[in-house]
């Protein structure tokens, strides 16, 4: 059985290679709640990922030498809108969106958790959504403040829609107007844009907008989710991470959509009319920023230039992405076998309709998946016996051709013939199950269902590694998890009852490494993940001793 050998090989520094992946340092966490200050310091505003956020100083927009001017100093104010979903805050420097704090999703699971602000970059230039004003002669200033007749605070209810008009004037008589139209009850909605050239002169400018996102606290995910900058056109997408990013090999192509995408969450400006992708670039260590633009115009005197962007700006729901038409459900990254995550994932949720608990969900699923495999098992069990009983009448064969390895192998396989045993059946139900496996590990890990989905007990995120306690040992923290433990001594209990038949003794003393790999495996995994594998475990070992049972049973008989 060198194949067999070969193979428990491979998988040994497969899972270890994985493993050093999944436990990479983790990213820096924002500071947690309690270190926020019980009252607010003049000029700042408390954030929702339970940080300060300074409003930024009163900006004067710096006229570029030989460019346009404002025609008025127009006040610096934040627009709030409140929905049933969210609450956006419109900055009048730039124009664009500071904040965007979520109602459903908390930065913290428990009732300690507020709502999550999705807007990382409220601090640094651009914020999403500004004007990119590309090649303008003359140019336009860098933060135009712009003026606007539109309430502090206003409310828009589910079925409303509801506008923030921004204007700015330049002395020349340049005018740009921005119109928001919020939509309650939806996280898309709409920016439309206008530039009047009220010069006597001619106005040149290439149309766009930016997007932008600092990955701090939750956004930044973890080492092993993606995070950058993701672009789709003609139904394909392009994924660009950092190390893309800072290469700085991107080139300009003319997209549909592009985003700033985070594990849960995503920012996404959709022109109305294909733009092209003009610059993906860094913004300090852990953001980025995307610049979108149009087709150069030339704008005579008096003439108007004007264009649209669709924006989403919310969590990665399959559904609520799929509903723009754009193909942008891709951004839930299923990998490789999304063609059976996603379904899993359905399933998950068609069971919560019922259950209310995605732990009890998992379970419902695995049960369902061990009872799709059972035929497959079942068979595998039961060669796996045969192999067994015929173990001794192997070794015969060994020591007879040890020294001629062909007839020996010609002797094997005449002996699985002769017994009608098929020697890979043994292992095919687990190559089957690992393209499940993996399936539903990335299920698992990017649907953004299982945020902050309690289980029962302690385990309150089923999409995070479960964590009683932390003990120190030799300077270093050591969370303690019960849940791999029980799945490593499952995996024990299920190798001692499975026949071992084909297997020499060091093959065996390999194999028994594999419940102290897997439980290292599973530390880091998403407790939901670590749930469906202890379970399936549990139903193998009930499953052997029942098929152990019946075998004795008819060993009895014949005897």
């Amino acid at each position: 059985m060198e194949k067999r050998m070969i193979l428990a090989i491979v998988l040994s520094v497969v899972i270890m290679l994985v493993y050093q992946r999944l436990f990479m340092p983790a990213p820096e966490k924002a500071s947690p709640p309690a270190q926020q200050q019980e009252t607010a310091k003049p000029g700042v505003e408390e954030s929702a990922v339970g940080t300060e956020r300074a409003k930024p100083p009163a900006v004067t927009a710096p006229s570029v030498s030989g460019g346009l001017t404002p025609g008025r100093e127009n006040p610096l104010r934040w627009i709030t809108v409140r929905t049933p979903l969210y609450t956006a805050i419109v900055s009048s420097a730039g124009g664009g969106i500071q904040s965007l704090s979520l109602n459903r999703y908390n930065d913290h699971p428990g009732p300690k958790g507020k709502p999550l602000d999705i807007i990382g970059s409220g601090e640094v230039r651009p914020l999403p959504l500004e004007l990119n004003l590309a090649e303008s002669q003359p140019p336009f200033p860098e933060v135009p403040v712009y003026a606007s007749n539109a309430p502090d605070e206003l409310s828009v209810k589910n079925g409303e829609e509801k506008t923030v008009s921004l204007s700015w004037e330049s002395g020349e008589g340049v005018r740009i107007t921005r119109e928001y139209t919020f939509s309650g009850g939806r996280y898309d909605f709409e920016v439309d844009q206008k530039v009047t050239n009220g010069t006597a002169g001619s106005l040149r400018l290439k149309p766009g907008t930016f997007l932008s996102q600092v990955f701090v606290g939750e956004l930044g995910g973890d080492s092993y989710s993606f995070k950058g900058a993701v672009v789709g056109a003609g139904g394909k997408i392009d994924r660009l991470n950092f190390k893309k990013i800072k290469k700085g090999e991107i080139d300009k192509v003319a997209v549909q959509w592009a985003a700033a995408d985070a594990k849960y969450f995503t920012l996404i400006a959709i022109p109305k009319k294909d733009w092209s992708l003009e610059q993906v670039s860094m913004l300090g260590e852990e953001g980025i920023r995307i610049a979108l633009a149009g087709s150069p115009v030339v704008l005579g005197p008096q003439e108007v230039v004007s264009f649209s962007v669709q924006a989403f700006m919310g969590p990665k729901e399959y559904g609520l992405l799929g509903e723009t038409g754009k193909g942008l459900e891709k951004l839930v990254d299923y990998g490789w076998f999304s063609l059976l995550a996603q379904p899993l994932v359905w399933l998950l949720t068609l069971f919560n309709r019922v259950t209310g608990n995605y732990g009890i969900d998992i379970i419902i699923l695995t049960i369902l998946i061990k009872i799709v495999f059972y035929p497959l098992t079942k068979k595998s069990m039961a060669s796996m016996k045969k192999m067994q009983e015929l173990g001794p009448i192997m070794k015969q064969i060994k020591e007879k051709y040890k020294d001629d390895k062909a007839r020996q192998q010609q002797e094997t396989m005449n002996l699985y013939k002769t017994y009608k045993i098929n020697p890979m059946s043994g292992c095919l139900p687990m190559v089957l199950q690992i393209p499940v496996f993996i399936a539903l590990y990335k299920g698992l890990l990017v649907a953004i269902e299982l945020r902050h989905s309690p289980f029962m007990f302690w385990i309150n995120d089923l999409s995070a590694p479960e964590h009683l306690w932390d003990i120190a040992v030799a300077g270093y923290t050591i969370p303690i998890r019960l849940l791999p433990l029980l799945m490593g001594v499952s995996m024990f209990i299920q190798q001692r009852l499975s026949p071992s038949g084909g297997m020499d003794p060091a093959q065996q003393k390999m194999m028994l490494f594999m419940p102290l790999i897997f439980t290292f495996m599973f530390w880091g995994f998403p407790t939901g993940l670590t749930i469906y594998w202890l379970m399936n475990n549990l139903l193998s070992i009930g499953q052997q001793l029942i098929q152990n049972r019946q075998v004795a049973t008819e060993q009895a008989a014949r005897a």
